[in-house]
């Protein structure tokens, strides 16, 4: 076990205890409203609050068990943000939170400096368990968590008492294996990529397969996919048949493929109706490959073009489809738009 304490440096960046140099930056960024919005502090964030943080820190150069550690995420010598690291007094379970200036978001600093830490706590410290609770409404920080290995683990109904009141609350966190696991994962492009048939040899290694939690809602679950498949609704009076593939790169499962097949002359295009990439496979361009496989399957079955729809949230699939050919037709399904890819 290494004996490196504090601070760390990451690319861009350095994360070590907080200083005196750093209340102003502390108190200005913590009453920001687009960065308090959904942060556990009361408002408002006072300068003595801030100078007590600090003052609780002046002695300390490492994460202490028992003991909460607020850190400083330093660009060029100046604070841009915090991460919180709570270490339980056996060193074994360690609770993470971050705060950033709001000037200095949608650049990486956040899941730079947390990864930092994360592994520190994991590598050298022994962590075995790493946790992070959050509002239900904060996006930005549930996609960070995921971005570090998190996995969303239960939902809790006004079990949070915040800004006085009840407030519910979302509960991540992964193993330190799962940690090094999510590390060593594959980042580049496969060398293979095929559709396969799912039968009961392979089905229950393709119903392991999930997305990140946050894109939940555009992507139904495996489980959600298998029902559908079995009860399928009729489309504009014709009986559909669902169809289903898992998307296999380099002989692992990496993702999973659905759609509603025509049965008779005059019933509507196919439709896609399920296209799930795994969370550890997403950023390959496992998916773009997958859906030339799938289209050109088609076009080979003398099928001209085929149909799908998506929510359109930020953060939704949108993006993907229309620079693989879709066009919206201006239809809306549910709350779905609705787009056309001539074959």
């Amino acid at each position: 076990m290494s004996t490196t304490t504090y601070p760390l440096n990451t690319d861009r960046l350095t994360v070590r205890m907080l200083r005196e140099a750093d209340i102003d930056a502390l108190t200005a960024y913590r009453n920001d409203p687009q960065v308090s919005a959904l942060q556990d502090w009361d408002l408002p964030y006072p300068r003595e609050r801030a100078e007590q943080l600090v003052a609780a820190h002046v002695d300390r150069d490492d994460v202490t068990p028992g003991r909460g550690t607020q850190l400083a995420i330093d660009l060029d010598g100046q604070l841009i943000g915090d991460i919180f690291v709570g270490l339980d007094e056996h060193a074994g379970v360690a609770e993470i939170g971050f705060s950033l200036a709001s000037g200095h978001q949608g650049k990486g600093y956040a899941v730079e400096a947390a990864s930092a830490v994360v592994d520190d706590l994991v590598d050298r410290l022994g962590v075995h368990r790493l946790v992070g609770e959050l509002s239900p409404d904060n996006l930005a920080s549930a996609r960070l968590l995921e971005r570090l290995g998190m996995t969303f683990e239960y939902f809790a109904e006004k079990a949070f008492w915040w800004r006085g009141a009840w407030d519910d609350n979302l509960y991540y966190s992964m193993t330190a294996d799962e940690r090094r696991a999510w590390r060593d994962r594959p980042l580049t492009p496969p060398e293979r990529v095929r559709l396969v048939e799912l039968d009961h040899d392979n089905v229950w290694a393709y119903r392991r397969l999930r997305t990140h939690r946050t894109q939940e809602r555009f992507v139904a679950t495996m489980e959600q996919s298998f029902i559908d498949a079995l009860f399928p609704e009729p489309e504009d009076g014709h009986p559909v048949v669902a169809v289903l593939r898992g998307i296999e790169a380099d002989g692992e499962p990496a993702g999973f493929l659905m759609w509603a097949d025509t049965i008779n002359e005059g019933t509507p295009d196919p439709y896609l109706w399920r296209f799930l990439t795994d969370r550890r496979h997403q950023g390959r361009g496992i998916g773009q490959r997958a859906l030339e496989l799938w289209t050109a399957e088609l076009r080979a079955a003398g099928h001209t073009a085929v149909e799908t729809s998506w929510v359109q949230e930020p953060g939704g699939p949108e993006a993907f489809y229309l620079k693989a050919g879709f066009v919206l037709t201006g239809e809306m399904d549910d709350d779905e738009a609705v787009a056309r890819l001539d074959l």
